[in-house]
């Protein structure tokens, strides 16, 4: 099997363990957790190898996407993170990875490259999914932005 997933905590906060192999997509195997386990909103952190992996890029000045920066080689997680919340009633997975690989050309041997996930295929990934059950945030277009940002309800709570 590609993905395999097991509730670790279960007192008042639900946390999932997750291996994620053999070039599953990883925006796709988290959603599809998230569908099947009732995860509207979370928070993931992420450590392994992915097989290959994409960035992509929005010009904060001009909205317009860049073309995505991809990597089909061997790739290292160094750090990763990202969210699970809901776009049009469905689970949206957020991803950022910071990757490392070998390049002889760099003055360390190594390259570390980060950024925007736009696809990333594992090899071998372990993920934490730390699920916030309650009033899930939404995303939707910001009309400032353009970006998919969360929609958040007001609340009792004073803006900052």
């Amino acid at each position: 099997m590609s993905v395999t997933v097991r509730l670790v905590a279960n007192a008042g906060q639900r946390v999932y363990a997750a291996v994620l192999r053999h070039g599953v997509d990883l925006h796709q195997a988290l959603a599809g957790i998230a569908a099947a386990q009732q995860i509207t909103a979370a928070s993931v952190q992420l450590l392994g190898g992915l097989r290959e992996a994409a960035f992509a890029e929005t010009d904060v000045a001009t909205g317009v996407k860049k073309p995505s920066l991809v990597f089909r080689r061997p790739l290292e997680i160094v750090g990763g993170g990202g969210m699970i919340s809901l776009l049009d009633q469905a689970p949206h997975v957020h991803l950022h990875l910071t990757l490392s690989f070998q390049d002889a050309g760099m003055p360390c041997g190594i390259a570390v490259v980060g950024g925007h996930v736009a696809y990333a295929l594992a090899h071998a990934v372990e993920a934490f999914i730390i699920c916030y059950d309650g009033r899930p945030p939404e995303r939707r277009a910001d009309p400032d932005t353009g970006l998919l940002l969360w929609d958040l309800l007001p609340s009792d709570i004073d803006a900052l």
